[in-house]
């Protein structure tokens, strides 16, 4: 039997997301974005400078989140 990942309600800035993993993305071009993904795949991306994301990461984690670090967005899990 496979184990479902956890699934986290997350508050940022009054918008409230249901997420199982947090990715801290930096993009070739240098912006970055978190990328919140929930257990069916959909992803939600929040553009931030790169001091806010790393903020917005340590929140994910410090709430028992999985979080990554990636190089380039993904359009999969």
């Amino acid at each position: 039997m496979a184990l479902l990942p956890l699934i986290w309600r997350w508050q940022l800035n009054g918008i409230t997301y249901q997420a199982c993993r947090g990715d801290f993305v930096v993009r070739l071009d240098g912006s970055t974005c978190l990328q919140l993904w929930n257990k069916e795949g959909r992803v939600v991306r929040r553009e931030g400078d790169p001091l806010e994301v790393a903020q917005w990461l340590q929140a994910c984690h410090d709430a028992g989140m999985e979080v990554r670090v990636q190089i380039n967005e993904s359009a999969a899990p």
